[in-house]
């Protein structure tokens, strides 16, 4: 079929907006929006004032199933084909249903009031004589109608038959009819279903969804089946209208008046099971009733739940009788399980109240008429010991809940009561699955358990009240988050005062009181549930008191279990576990108290847990240990001379076995957290290092140097004027590459690009990155002191990744001891190990190129000579440079030779030690010379050079003999010859000033002093240091002892007449002052 046409005028008229708000329940339900692309519509323009419609019509190509039509305004909207294939059922925005019939092209039925619709089709059996007396059997061709807005079905018999059906449905959002074909044993017809969601009171699983076959209710149909009935019935609606009634009463922003009758009276009528599951869900939870009219909500739902049960029972009569579908069934299902719920919850919350409004809930005081009990235990002294030295620290103040706080003086609302609870779909009640709202009310069950004697026992009533009597895992985990939201001052007083301890007695009670078998009464009887609450407990001190308290029960309760289960399950067996968790509590709060609480590793906010340290990839022990030895002293010898002490010292003990028990080894624990974290001495013998109980680090001093380089290194950068702290981590940093590991080089990294690298760049190019604060760092760049140091760093740091890098590639893994007593155990460091996989693929190219180029800025603190000599330089110094490659510097590029040769002047012009017997103080030189191509050969032979032109010929003496086959000793001899030349012939020029020494200028050869002036007026003598003839001697003397094998003629003979010349000299000045002495 062809449409074509105009558009329609937006008339105000016709202007009913009927775009509903899309919220389908499936796919199903967008099937009538998709529907409205199967017909193109009718096109209509208008101008701007006139709205003229345009005549020019374009119909689309026409074909044997194709007809014109055209009534402008009228927009076409969707067309649905009957199964016959003759008739076609459309929509269009004048609120119009069309049927046509496509045999003739002809429009032959309209609807009116048709808006929001979509169509469909069904087809029904019924008897059909026709002419004849003979009874058979036909198909019926019927029309759908959904009313999406209004929630209705309308059903008309098709060609010009009346309307036999009309059903109330839900809304779009809750309903959709979907149209298919049946099986062929029943000669696929075409029906329809309605799609319903039924939504569930266990959010959680989700909506359920029901389909009933739309039963047309037409007078001779065949198979009419009497149970088949509308799929809503008026009285439906009229029930869904009390029960928004009843909302309305319950709203707490209402203003409404109304009385306890009132909600009552509405609430009973309502008729529908669906509905009444509503309402009691409503009623339960609203606070309008208590706080604001005074009502007694527990007394108001027990009547209602009367009511419920009078309706359920009259529904499940009418089943029996008559039976129903599958939505009756599930009604009378989910209202049997409301019902078992809320019976259960008003049992519960009246056990509370009774409690609450008898002894008063206002006072959150303990008693304090109790006296501390004599002969504690020695785990119940450590306790308090604990307790003790975490309430005096604010650093150690756990951040506790506040629920035990906020509670009020008057009994708890049974709305609160309800809203923190939930039903499992079982015979059941628990708290809500979030602590946060389940909190409250658990502070409340088991507050009992602070009294007397004579109402500890509430607890165990209003949990059987509950359901939860045999769930004795959730009821530890209750219980678990009650201590955890009390005092531990309270919780102490509770346990380790007086002579009742309701908390140890209500677990053994619940221990010994349950039936099953030995397997499972054994994991009833260790508390496991509790113990991984303790093992995941952040409050350590409370952690440790809850484990004492669970491993009292436990004691007490297994002593009649083993005699119950005839010696299968022993006291020992089930406390063991408990002694155990104590001894890693011990460990976590001597850790976190001697440290202060600083126990994460740098970036790390996970919580201090048992459970987290045993995790491998979660805290450090070398981390804690190398800021306890740091809290010590910064010196690295100073520490590895104390890593060596503890590994050896036959005191040492591991706090998780039982020799940490005794109770001389309580005491130097005790003692060891009893000073100041940064008031300790290595002196003071009282208090042992944290490295004492945990002294198999001490083996991997690898490790330890790495974590303290990267706390000193983290210290410099947030108190950068102190350039102690980054000399101290370089120390450390010394000790890691010693030692190669397989994080060595990812721990020099990591200082260098966290630490060095943003201080390098702004240096370079400024603070305009934002990096750095300028207002900190400005003012200590230009500190030329501390400028020095930093770069002498950076260039330590660098050289040390040139000789780590070609050593990882045969890197083993450490071997790691198994000692099974120690906890945590040994095992590699989830820092370093996660800078391992930070930093994997670091460029050998580019660690030269940036150690070359803060080199070469050292040298001349110029950056406009670096940019001609580097020109990638705007590319260094950045977040990921280290790990592209870089190409080298351009060789004989314009002062490149001059940077290295003053680069080596100023290393020997600094040079101050005595004696330099090797090259290895020149081994950043060389990197820098490599970078320009220039080999080792050449830095050396320069180095020598500038060193005998500076006067220092004594410190390289022995130097100069062991070294010549790394020189190059052809520019070595032109250069030291110069050097000899200028030295002779300035000695010559002093020796002429004098009268005495005048005579012995005629003792040298004529033409050797001729030569010797040519070659040294050559050269500036400011160039050169001066030196005494002695010295000029000696290093003649060498350099020819050095050449005396040389097959170079010339350079023999010009170092020939250089040790003839100073020789003769030396002999004459030394005859003309032994004279002078011998006439004095």
């Amino acid at each position: 079929m062809l449409v074509y046409g105009h558009e329609a005028f937006d008339d105000d008229d016709d202007d009913d907006d009927d775009d509903d708000d899309h919220t389908p329940i499936d796919e199903f339900l967008e099937a009538d929006d998709d529907s409205k692309n199967i017909m193109t519509s009718i096109e209509y323009a208008h101008k701007s004032d006139s709205r003229r419609r345009e005549k020019d019509l374009v119909p689309w190509p026409m074909s044997c199933a194709s007809f014109a039509f055209s009534d402008v305004p009228r927009r076409f909207e969707s067309a649905v084909v009957a199964p016959c294939g003759s008739l076609v059922a459309t929509t269009d925005n004048l609120g119009r249903v069309t049927l046509f019939d496509l045999d003739t092209n002809q429009p032959i039925r309209m609807f009116k009031g048709m808006r929001s619709v979509s169509c469909y089709f069904a087809e029904v059996p019924f008897n059909d004589k026709g002419n004849s007396d003979v009874m058979k059997v036909s198909v019926r061709l019927y029309l759908v109608i959904h009313f999406r807005k209004r929630g209705a079905v309308e059903v008309y018999r098709l060609n010009q038959g009346p309307r036999v059906s009309s059903i109330v449905v839900p809304q779009q959002k809750d309903c959709a009819i979907i149209s298919c074909h049946g099986p062929p044993s029943e000669g696929s017809r075409i029906n329809s279903f309605l799609l319903e969601r039924m939504n569930r009171l266990d959010k959680d699983r989700g909506d359920d969804y029901i389909i009933d076959k739309l039963v047309i209710d037409d007078s001779d149909a065949v198979n009419k089946i009497s149970s088949e009935k509308p799929a809503k019935s008026m009285h439906q609606n009229e029930s869904k209208m009390h029960l928004r009634l009843l909302m309305q009463l319950l709203a707490p922003d209402t203003n409404i008046k109304c009385t306890a009758q009132t909600v009552l009276a509405t609430f009973k009528s309502i008729h529908t099971l669906s509905d009444l599951g509503e309402a009691l869900d409503a009623l339960s939870k609203t606070t309008r009733l208590e706080r604001d009219m005074g009502i007694d909500g527990s007394n108001l739902l027990s009547q209602a739940i009367a009511y419920c049960r009078s309706r359920l029972k009259h529904a499940k009569e009418l089943d029996a009788q008559e039976g129903s579908g599958t939505v009756r069934k599930t009604a009378i299902e989910e209202m049997t399980s409301k019902l078992a719920y809320f019976d259960r919850l008003v049992q519960a919350y009246d056990v509370l109240n009774r409690y609450e409004t008898r002894n008063g809930y206002g006072s959150n005081e303990i008693d304090n008429d109790i006296r501390i009990r004599e002969n504690l235990s020695p785990w119940e002294s450590e306790s308090l010991y604990w307790i003790a030295a975490t309430s005096g620290n604010d650093s150690l103040k756990y951040k506790g809940s506040k629920a035990f706080d906020a509670l009020n003086e008057q009994p708890m609302e049974f709305s609160m009561f309800s809203m923190s609870c939930q039903s499992n779909g079982k015979d059941r009640v628990y708290f809500s699955k979030v602590k946060r709202d389940r909190l409250p009310v658990i502070t409340r069950v088991f507050r009992p358990l602070l009294q007397d004697l004579f109402v500890f026992k509430v607890v165990n009533s209003l949990i059987g009240s509950l359901g939860l009597d045999k769930d004795f895992d959730i009821l530890q985990q209750y219980f678990g988050e009650w201590v955890c939201s009390l005092p531990i001052g309270v919780i102490a007083r509770s346990n380790l005062y007086g002579s009742w301890h309701p908390m140890i007695s209500a677990h053994e009670v619940g221990q010994v009181q349950q039936k099953s078998n030995n397997d499972v009464l054994k994991k009833i009887a260790m508390l496991d549930t509790l113990m991984l609450f303790c093992m995941d407990m952040e409050d350590l001190p409370k952690a440790f008191l809850l484990a004492l308290i669970c491993m009292d029960a436990v004691s007490s309760a297994s002593i009649q279990l083993e005699q119950k289960t005839y010696g299968e399950i022993t006291q020992h067996e089930v406390v063991t576990p408990w002694e155990d968790l104590l001894r890693k509590l011990r460990v976590c709060l001597l850790v976190s108290v001697r440290l202060e609480g600083d126990v994460h590793r740098i970036g790390d906010v996970n919580p201090m847990t048992v459970n987290n340290v045993s995790r491998p990839d979660m805290f450090s022990a070398y981390y804690w240990i190398a800021l306890d030895e740091l809290s010590l002293s910064h010196d690295n010898q100073v520490i590895l001379a104390l890593e060596s002490a503890c590994l050896t010292s036959p005191e040492a003990f591991y706090p998780t076995t039982v020799d940490g028990d005794r109770e001389q080894n309580r005491k130097s624990i005790v003692q060891s957290c009893s000073s100041p974290r940064y008031g300790r001495s290595l002196d003071d013998s009282r208090t042992q290092p944290l490295l004492f109980y945990l002294k198999d680090h001490a083996l991997f001093t690898t490790r330890l140097a790495a974590n303290r380089a990267l706390i000193l290194a983290n210290m410099w950068g947030q108190s950068p004027a102190n350039m102690e702290l980054l000399k101290n981590a370089i120390s450390a940093l010394q000790t890691v590459v010693e030692r190669v590991e397989g994080f060595s080089l990812s721990t020099l990294i990591e200082i260098y690009h966290m630490q060095l690298r943003p201080v390098c760049r702004a240096l370079l190019f400024g603070f305009g990155e934002h990096e750095l604060s300028e207002d900190i760092y400005s003012s200590l760049i230009q500190d030329k002191t501390w400028l020095g140091s930093l770069i002498s760093a950076v260039k330590q740091i660098f050289s040390m990744m040139v000789d780590c890098m070609p050593k990882m590639s045969t890197v083993r893994p450490a071997d790691t001891p198994n000692s099974s007593e120690m906890w945590p155990p040994i095992r590699e460091c989830p820092l370093l190990n996660g800078l391992v996989s930070k930093y994997p693929n670091v460029q050998l190219s580019s660690v030269e190129l940036h150690h070359t180029v803060i080199f070469a800025f050292e040298m001349t603190r110029s950056v406009s000579s670096l940019e001609t000599a580097v020109p990638t330089l705007a590319n260094l110094f950045l977040a990921g440079s280290l790990f592209s490659p870089m190409p080298h510097m351009l060789e004989g590029s314009v002062g490149q030779q001059d940077l290295l040769d003053k680069a080596i002047l100023n290393h020997a012009a600094n040079s101050q030690r005595p004696v330099i017997d090797n090259f290895s103080c020149l081994n950043s030189v060389e990197l820098f010379g490599k970078s320009l191509g220039l080999d080792s050969e050449y830095v050396r032979t320069r180095f020598l050079i500038d060193m005998i032109r500076l006067g220092k010929d004594s410190s390289i003496h022995d130097l100069l003999g062991s070294s010549i086959s790394s020189l190059d000793m052809k520019y070595f001899s032109e250069a030291v010859v110069q050097i000899i030349c200028v030295r002779l012939h300035s000695t010559i020029l002093s020796l002429k000033q004098t009268k005495k020494y005048r005579g012995i200028l005629s003792l040298l050869d004529a033409d050797a002093t001729r030569w010797l002036r040519e070659e040294a007026t050559r050269f500036s003598s400011s160039q050169f240091a001066t030196a005494s003839l002695i010295t000029t001697n000696s290093l003649a003397m060498r350099v020819q002892r050095m050449f005396g094998s040389t097959s170079d003629e010339s350079l023999t003979k010009k170092i020939g007449t250089l040790c003839s010349i100073s020789e003769t000299l030396l002999k004459a000045v030394q005859a003309q002052e032994r004279e002078s002495v011998m006439n004095v």
